[in-house]
C-alpha cells in the first residue's frame, strides 16, 4: 500500500510535469527510499536494532523487531497524508514562459563566479584564522582534521556559506557556463566538502546540476545520457561513500577506485533513518515519564539557533535540544560512548514532538506549506525555478535528517546567492519566444 500511495503521487507529478512540482517530485523520490526501500530491506535482512548488529554495535541498544510493522503502518499514514495534502490544494495558473537574454548570460556568469570566489574566501578565512589548514589535511601532513573542528570564530556562521558554493556551482550551470570551466569549480568546492566530512553537499550539488541538465530538451528522452548519468553518480556516490573517512583525514593513499570492492549494502546503511524513527516509538512507549516537547525543539530552537551565543547566560546556548536528547537518549548508547550523530528521518521528528498525531497532522500541513511555496515560484520563470530548486535542495536535508532548525538555516545559505542575483535575473529576464510558431 505504501509503494501504491507513493507511486500515484509520482503520476500525479508527472502529469503536472515533475520540474513544475519539483519540491514535491523529489520529497516523493526520498520518501520511497528512506520510508519505504531502506526499512523493507533492513526487515528482509533481520536488522534488529536501529544502528546495526555487527562490530561495533553488536549488543547494543534494544530491538526494534516489534516496530516494523507499526512503523511501516504509520509511515503509510503520513505519506498518504503528505500526498493529499499537496494534490487537494489546486493549483494556481501557469505563467507564460520567460528566459534570460542570451547578451546577458555572460555578465551574469561573472557576478557568479564573484560569489563563488566570495564565499570560498569566507570558508577558508575561518578555517585558517581556526588554525586549519586544508592543504595539510588533503595531503596527510596534519595531526587534525576538518570533520566537527572548533571555529575561531566561536559560530558557524562563516563556516557555513560552504551551502552558498553549492548554489553557485549551479547558477554558472543554470546560465549555461562551459563545463570545463564548470569542472574548474566543481574540484575545489568538492574537495573542501569533502575534507569537511560533508558528503551531503556534494550530492546536493550533483541533485541541482542533475534538476538544471535535465530540464533542458536535449537531455529530455536521451537514454544514453540518462544511462551515462546514472551509473556515473551511482559510482561517484559509493565512491564518496565508502571512502569517506580516507577524504576526511587525508588519506589520500588508501582510497578504493575499485567498484568492486565497495560495500553495496552502505547505501541503505546511509539510508536508515526509519530505523531510528522506529526506536523513538519502542522508547516513548517503553518510557513512559519520556515527554513530547510539542514543538520547542522544531520551532523554538530556529530562533535560539540564529542568535549570536552572546545572548544566552555565559555564552551558551541551551544545546542539545530537547528532542535531540530524547534522540539520544532512545539510542540507549553506553554512557562512555560520544554523539554518533544518528538521525531520525522528520517523521521521527513529528513523532518527538507531538506523538501519534504528528504523522497526521504535520505531513499534512507539510504537503500544503510545499504546494504554497510551489505556486508562489513558477518555473516558468528563471527566478522561480532557481528558487523552487533552493527550496528542493534544503528539503533533502530536512526530510533524511529531521531537524527543522537546520532546514531554515541550510534554507538561507542555499537561497543567499540567488537573492544576491534576484536583480540582475530581474532584468535579464524576457517573455519566452517560440520561433516555431
Amino acid at each position: 500500500m505504501n509503494f501504491l500511495v507513493l507511486v500515484a503521487g509520482l503520476y500525479y507529478a508527472r502529469k503536472q510535469g515533475f520540474q513544475s512540482v519539483m519540491p514535491f517530485t523529489v520529497s516523493l523520490i526520498l520518501l520511497l527510499v528512506y520510508s519505504l526501500l531502506s526499512p523493507v530491506f533492513f526487515y528482509m535482512t533481520g536488522r534488529e536494532t536501529p544502528l546495526g548488529d555487527d562490530g561495533v554495535f553488536r549488543f547494543v541498544g534494544k530491538s526494534i523487531s516489534d516496530y516494523y510493522e507499526l512503523g511501516m503502518f504509520l509511515n503509510l499514514i503520513a505519506n498518504t497524508h503528505f500526498i493529499y495534502g499537496f494534490v487537494a490544494m489546486r493549483r494556481s495558473v501557469a505563467t507564460k514562459g520567460h528566459e534570460l537574454r542570451p547578451t546577458s548570460l555572460p555578465s551574469l556568469r561573472l557576478q557568479t563566479i564573484g560569489l563563488y570566489l566570495l564565499f570560498t574566501g569566507i570558508v577558508l578565512a575561518d578555517l585558517f584564522i581556526s588554525g586549519l589548514n586544508p592543504l595539510d589535511i588533503l595531503f596527510g601532513s596534519a595531526d587534525e582534521d576538518l570533520f566537527g573542528a572548533e571555529s575561531a570564530t566561536n559560530s558557524h556562521y562563516f563556516r557555513n556559506c560552504a551551502d552558498c558554493l553549492i548554489t553557485t556551482i549551479i547558477l554558472f550551470a543554470y546560465m549555461q557556463g562551459r563545463r570545463s570551466q564548470l569542472l574548474l569549480l566543481m574540484i575545489p568546492a568538492f574537495v573542501l566538502f569533502a575534507l569537511m566530512g560533508f558528503r551531503y553537499r556534494i550530492i546536493l550539488t550533483l541533485l541541482g546540476l542533475l534538476i538544471v541538465y535535465g530540464s533542458r530538451s536535449t537531455f529530455v528522452g536521451n537514454i544514453r545520457h540518462w544511462a551515462a548519468i546514472g551509473f556515473g553518480l551511482a559510482y561517484f556516490i559509493l565512491f564518496i561513500t565508502y571512502n569517506r573517512w580516507n577524504f576526511i583525514a587525508g588519506h589520500l593513499q588508501d582510497l578504493t577506485f575499485n567498484p568492486a570492492e565497495f560495500e553495496y549494502t552502505v547505501f541503505f546503511e546511509q539510508t536508515h533513518g526509519a530505523l531510528v524513527d522506529m526506536n523513538l516509538l519502542r522508547y516513548f512507549k517503553e518510557n513512559t515519564d519520556a515527554k513530547h516537547d510539542w514543538g520547542l525543539s522544531m520551532f523554538g530552537y530556529i530562533l535560539i539557533k540564529a542568535l549570536p551565543r552572546a545572548f544566552f547566560p555565559n555564552g551558551e546556548k541551551p544545546y542539545p535540544s530537547p528532542f535531540v536528547r530524547t534522540l539520544d537518549d532512545s539510542l540507549e548508547l553506553p554512557n562512555s560512548w560520544t554523539r554518533t550523530g544518528e538521525a531520525s528521518l522528520h517523521y521521527g521528528a513529528f513523532y518527538a514532538a507531538f506523538g501519534l498525531a504528528g504523522y497526521v497532522i504535520l505531513p499534512l500541513l507539510m504537503g500544503r506549506w510545499i504546494r504554497f511555496v510551489t505556486d508562489r515560484n513558477p518555473v516558468e520563470k528563471p527566478l522561480g525555478f532557481l528558487k523552487q530548486l533552493a527550496f528542493t535542495l534544503a528539503l533533502f536535508q530536512f526530510i533524511t535528517r529531521g531537524y527543522f532548525p537546520q532546514f531554515v538555516d541550510h534554507f538561507v545559505y542555499l537561497s543567499l546567492p540567488i537573492w544576491l542575483v534576484a536583480g540582475s535575473i530581474g532584468r535579464a529576464t524576457q517573455p519566452f519566444y517560440d520561433s516555431s510558431r
